[in-house]
Formats: C-alpha cells, structure tokens, sequence
C-alpha cells in the first residue's frame, strides 16, 4: 500500500503544474482524478483489510438543469485479503465503470464551497488473487453507489472530497465505502 501511496503522490505531484494552469472551470466537459482510502464492508469486509482507491471522472455540466451534474467514472479499488495464519500475500480488486448523476446543494453566490449529493450505476469487475478462490478474469457484475461529498473552487481547477457507498450486485455480498480526495481541471 505504501508503494501505492508513493505513486499517487508523484502522479499529483506531475499534475499539480498543469491544473494550475487551467483558467476555466465553467466549461460543460471537465475531467478529473482521485484516490483515497476503501473500507470492505459485508461479506467483503469479513475477508479483507482496508485498501486504496483510484479513478478517473470525465464530468459533464448540462446547461438546462442549474443543479445537475454528470460524471463517469473509472475506478481501480484494492484490498489485501485478511492474514489466514499461512503468510500469503492475496488480495482482491474491484474495477469499476460507472455514470453518475451528481445533485448540488444551493449556495450563494460567492460560495466556493459546494456539496453535492450522488447517485451511480454501473459495471463492477471483481477478482480475487488467492488460489482458493481464483475465478479466472473475475465476475462482473452490475453495482450501484451513492453518497455525498465537497467541491472547493479555487483559482483555475477545483478540488473535491467525497464518501460513498458502492454495492456489487453479485453472488455474496460485495460492498465497500471509499472515500477519496480528488481535483477537477
């Protein structure tokens, strides 16, 4: 996970230059990356330790509707399967596509502070590592999130942090709660 870490790190570090040389946040496309920690809740939370989340988002704005938002995403989610005693290093991943509705909450004006509320449908593909429990190139199964979380405006891009939780409709049950920290340009 540390390694993880260390790559998200320099991959923001690289980004940090480019976004804040994007000047215009009002356009209708914008894209956007975050990552942040995964909590294996239910079934998938008896079997495995806390991990990483990754995602791109391509957010789109429709002109019509002031307080609706769209964005898809691609996420990588990853946790390491609990210590069974035998020294293993298994681990299970869940990747995702998802299209988002994303609902903003009315401010004022001058607010750069803007929470929203979301709701996703999508793909979810999970695969475990462990030999026991290997299924070849994994299940994919439909899934659905919802949650919540911040946009801050600042000058030229902006910033969001967001929890939700993500429920993979498949054969046990397969749920988990990330919460992440990302930017939009």
């Amino acid at each position: 996970m540390q390694r993880s870490l260390r790559l998200f790190s320099v991959v923001l570090s690289l980004a940090v230059p480019v976004l804040l040389s994007a000047q215009d946040t009002a356009r209708p496309v914008s894209f956007g990356f975050s990552g942040g920690l995964s909590i294996p809740t239910g079934e998938l939370g008896d079997g495995a330790d806390a991990g990483y989340v990754f995602a791109g988002h391509v957010f789109f704005k429709p002109s019509a509707i002031q307080a609706l938002r769209l964005r898809a995403d691609v996420s990588l989610d990853r946790w390491s399967l609990k210590n069974d005693g035998n020294g293993s290093n298994a681990s299970t991943r869940s990747v995702g596509v998802v299209a988002n509705a994303l609902f903003d909450f009315a401010t004022n004006g001058t607010s750069t502070v803007k929470p929203y509320v979301l709701v996703g449908l999508g793909l979810y593909n999970n695969k475990s590592s462990a030999a026991e429990t290997s299924n070849g190139e994994g299940a994919t199964d439909v899934g659905v999130q919802v949650g919540g979380g911040m946009e801050f405006q600042l000058a030229g891009f902006s910033t969001f942090a967001e929890a939700k939780y993500v429920n993979a409709f498949s054969e046990r049950r397969v749920s988990w709660i990330p919460i992440s920290f990302g930017v939009r340009f």
